[in-house]
């Protein structure tokens, strides 16, 4: 039934929650889990940043992702699971819409939400914006406040 199994990450507690539904998921059905950050574009920063100074935040923000998507992937293959992983940097709905396409996801599993506050008010709600839009089941796994 599930072939691929997709859990994007921003490495917050929350994704881990669902990490591990996503884990169960892939096991049971024998599948590959899948696995991507995405560093959020800011348009902000090239109108108030050096392109240097855009080049290290950028920098910084993709070495958080690599570290949050090694961590999906020591997990996978603990459970003796083949996993793929990436670090992108877009709009995170879209790249995750996007990543689905191209990849023939057949079940995403993602937290309600892994920022809290202002942060996620800005951002507004990514899983919602996955749910609306996505061609496959959406698996998603409300872990409550922090």
């Amino acid at each position: 039934m599930y072939d691929t199994v997709f859990a994007p990450t921003d490495g917050s507690d929350r994704s881990e929650t669902a990490l591990a539904h996503a884990l169960d998921l892939a096991d049971r059905y024998d599948a590959t889990l899948h696995t991507q950050y995405v560093v959020e574009s800011s348009p902000a920063f090239g109108s108030t940043l050096d392109d240097d100074a855009e080049e290290d935040i950028y920098g910084s923000l993709f070495d958080a992702g690599e570290r949050a998507v090694d961590d999906v992937v020591d997990r996978a293959e603990e459970s003796g699971l083949e996993v793929e992983s990436s670090v992108v940097r877009g709009v995170p709905h879209e790249e995750i819409l996007e990543y689905v396409d191209e990849n023939d996801v057949d079940i995403v599993v993602m937290a309600t939400s892994g920022r809290t506050g202002t942060s996620r008010e800005l951002i507004g709600s990514v899983a919602e914006r996955v749910i609306r839009s996505s061609p496959v089941p959406v698996v998603t796994v409300n872990v409550g406040d922090e």
